[in-house]
């Protein structure tokens, strides 16, 4: 009995090194899903300004919205494994301004023709979106949105994209419910 003892004290086993290796490892992957995620809606929008330039526009709509499913899951996961840092919700900001700022107005912009108003909402939706942002990362609120935000605008505009169908009217209307104080629930 006592050998027995002895033997299950031990902690410096190979096997128990390895397995808290394989714990430490786990642990880092686990720590670093919520930013792979945020990565990923970063990728998604480089890949739909890549497709827009090449006059892919369905792909780039849909690039967008599999940017929206990666941005939906990056905070929640963080949230739920308790995982938030300041650097995440900086980096969730840089990647939702090009994934649903940038890369919609270059899609917009690339299947209309230019006019003035186009020349606007080309301005005003991606400036409006980083606005928008930065006054959440400021003043952060948790039972309500401030305004239209980012990723529901730019998958408006996505979505419309998608039937080759682009209003610069209805992208300056989603760019002035960004900056409004309009309160919107969270879901």
């Amino acid at each position: 009995m006592s050998m027995r003892n002895e033997i299950s004290s031990e902690t410096n086993t190979p096997v128990n090194i390895y397995l808290k290796l394989a714990d430490d490892y786990l642990q880092k992957i686990i720590r670093g899903t919520p930013n792979a995620l945020t990565l990923a809606n970063l990728t998604c929008g480089l890949f739909s300004l890549i497709m827009s330039m090449n006059g892919l526009y369905r792909f780039s709509s849909l690039f967008i919205m599999l940017a929206a499913v990666c941005d939906f899951f990056d905070g929640r996961l963080a949230r739920r494994l308790r995982i938030t840092s300041d650097i995440g919700a900086q980096l969730d900001s840089l990647a939702d301004v090009v994934s649903f700022g940038v890369a919609p107005t270059i899609l917009a912009h690339s299947i209309k023709y230019w006019s003035f108003l186009m020349v606007i909402a080309f301005i005003s939706f991606p400036l409006a979106g980083a606005w928008r942002l930065a006054r959440f990362n400021a003043h952060p609120t948790h039972e309500y949105f401030i305004g239209l935000p980012i990723t529901a605008a730019g998958i408006c505009v996505a979505l419309l994209a998608l039937f080759s169908f682009v209003s610069p009217l209805i992208m300056i209307i989603l760019a002035l419910l960004m900056i409004s104080p309009l309160q919107i629930p969270k879901f």
